[in-house]
């Protein structure tokens, strides 16, 4: 005639006052039901007696069992069985004298129409029933919650290996763009020292802004371009009226965040690609716009096109990855011919407030 839950693993320092009183509420609603039902089969000398038994043994079972795991905890499955078993005898045998008592019909004149073996008997039996019913919640609950924590601990582990391949990939873009601006300004000092002297200022300064903000996960889409236009400038004094530029920001958009050197590697492959193997060279436009909670940015130049090796570069390999790293499935690169002639490379990626 009982109802009670406890945990399977003890918390150490005990049961909480709020887990206490919700366990005693279970109990109570249990032994309610319990009551109808003995009631329901002729058990008894009516509901009220019933209910009067049930909610005094099952409360009684109840406590007995929350006070056992709290005061002798352990984690031996057997000790701990025979802690429980032990407080259902004392509840259902103390539970039954305060039954007695608070019915009215008292508990020598119980124990001769009942006989003490019976009482204990359905005492133990019922608590049984539904300790298991509780114990097997309180299992289901731990097992969901050991998932939940490994879920953390996966999300947490696959976050720390994207964030160092993001940073791998980022190394990788670095220096092969340092690299191949340098080996430019190498070439114009054995071929024109002025001019060569020249981007080397530009490459200092540009190095002096805009190298340390590289090295972060995010810039702003203002700081890139602003990045892209100095490493133009640097290229347009080997160029010279071979190569034009255009950079199109709207104002609003040059406080979103962005990852670095994202689009760096798409400005590069237009000059080497496209502008360059061209004798009268030609534009590069770069733009930005927003979308339906989507930025969009593109690279279209009026170079030689798409041919033969253009898709295999270190530079839109390393977009890729750093895309599907970033954003998954969200994102897109977009490379097509730019009519009548060159390319265009477009990015699209959700907004960083979207």
């Amino acid at each position: 005639m009982t109802a009670y839950k406890y945990p399977m693993k003890p918390v150490k320092g005990g049961l909480t006052a709020g887990s206490a009183v919700k366990l005693l509420f279970y109990t109570l609603v249990f032994d309610t039901i319990i009551a109808l039902f003995l009631t329901a089969i002729k058990f008894g000398g009516g509901f009220w007696i019933n209910f009067f038994f049930s909610q005094s043994i099952g409360l009684s079972c109840c406590t007995c069992v929350m006070a056992a795991l709290h005061f002798f905890p352990g984690d031996k499955p057997l000790l701990q069985a025979m802690r429980v078993a032990l407080a259902l005898v004392i509840g259902s045998l103390g539970g039954s004298f305060l039954g007695a008592t608070a019915s009215g019909i008292g508990a020598a004149a119980l124990f001769d129409k009942h006989g003490l073996l019976q009482l204990l008997t359905l005492g133990v039996m019922f608590g049984s029933i539904i300790t298991y019913f509780f114990s097997s919640r309180e299992q289901i609950a731990a097992s969901r919650e050991q998932l939940q924590e490994e879920k953390i601990k996966r999300l947490t582990s696959e976050k720390k290996a994207a964030e160092a391949n993001l940073k791998q990939l980022q190394a990788q873009i670095e220096p092969h763009f340092l690299f191949n601006t340098l080996s430019n300004v190498l070439n114009l000092l054995d071929t024109d020292v002025d001019k060569g002297k020249s981007m080397l200022v530009d490459f200092t300064r540009y190095l002096r802004t805009s190298l340390v903000r590289t090295r972060g996960r995010r810039t702003t889409l203002g700081q890139e371009l602003d990045m892209i236009r100095a490493y133009l400038n640097i290229y347009k004094v080997r160029m010279e009226d071979r190569l034009k530029f255009s950079l199109e920001l709207p104002d609003h958009l040059k406080d979103v965040a962005f990852p670095p050197m994202l689009l760096q590697p798409l400005v590069e492959n237009a000059i080497k690609h496209g502008l360059e193997p061209k004798v009268e060279g030609g534009e590069i436009l770069v733009t930005v716009e927003e979308e339906n909670g989507r930025l969009r940015l593109a690279v279209a130049d009026t170079g030689m096109g798409i041919r033969g090796d253009y898709h295999s570069g270190l530079g839109l390999a390393n977009v890729r990855e750093r895309l599907e790293s970033l954003y998954g499935s969200r994102a897109r690169f977009i490379l097509e011919e730019n009519l009548p002639c060159g390319v265009k490379a477009t990015l699209e990626v959700p907004h960083a407030s979207s």
